[in-house]
């Protein structure tokens, strides 16, 4: 049986590439139910390698690439749409995990614990991941603002403590919403993490910032974004703290 994996025009690929494709082509049966490991042991590539590919052909990662094979190798199956959707979901959740930056969760935590004034910012869907993140600071001893006003954080912006931190959780990072509250930020030399759906704008961006762009996509036929990434994020900060707090407490 054929699939879209026969169809992909390979004349501008990479050797890399190419020994990708048609490992890809001669397992497509088994495919599906594969690792990333497993690809990277056979063909002597790194995860990213892969990855990278799988990008190139249109997909958020390996993971979601997988999906779409098995669709096409069981389209006579009885699954419902709702059923695809969340298999969708879980597909491109994995593909964030795999290759998620853990530096950048250790810098985030270290920048909490370090700072004495931290403020969260999130409206509509993403308010609740950052409601979220607020609680279970609050619930560590770890004081921290929420905000879910755009016009309050705009006033808020010139006057935050030197060197404040500001963890802005959104679905658009747009110049046009951002551009004069960030630049009032940068320069009280506030500390600016972004936890964001879309990609940000680099004009918002300075060296001191940090960016997790979690790639969630809209839901189907609603103006709205998962936060199922977001979440995870957040979960994965809580825990990094929790055992960063419970060494302090009992370090033997």
């Amino acid at each position: 049986m054929k699939t879209f994996l026969n169809q992909i025009d390979s004349s501008n690929f990479t050797e890399n590439d190419k020994m990708i494709l048609d490992y890809f082509i001669q397992h497509k049966n088994h495919l599906p139910y594969l690792s990333l490991s497993d690809i990277c042991k056979d063909l002597y590539l790194s995860n990213a390698t892969i990855v990278r590919f799988c990008q190139k052909l249109g997909f958020k990662g390996f993971n979601e690439l997988k999906f779409t094979l098995r669709n096409e190798l069981h389209s006579s199956s009885d699954f419902s749409n709702s059923w695809k959707i969340l298999q969708r979901r879980t597909a491109v959740l994995k593909d964030f995990i795999d290759n998620i930056d853990a530096v950048k969760i250790k810098d985030i935590c270290s920048e909490i614990m370090r700072n004495k004034s931290i403020y969260i910012y999130g409206r509509n869907m993403s308010s609740l991941p950052a409601k979220y993140l607020y609680s279970m600071l609050n619930s560590m001893d770890i004081p921290c603002i929420y905000i879910d006003w755009i016009d309050f954080l705009r006033a808020l912006s010139k006057s935050l403590p030197e060197n404040a931190t500001l963890i802005i959780f959104t679905n658009y990072g747009e110049a046009s919403i951002y551009q004069s509250i960030i630049d009032s930020c940068h320069q009280r030399h506030a500390n600016i993490i972004w936890i964001s759906s879309s990609e940000i704008n680099p004009s918002l961006l300075t060296d001191s910032d940090t960016y997790i762009w979690t790639q969630e996509v809209p839901l189907e036929h609603v103006h709205l974004r998962t936060k199922m990434t977001s979440f995870l994020v957040v979960q994965l900060i809580v825990e990094y703290l929790r055992h960063h707090i419970k060494k302090q407490e009992d370090p033997f």
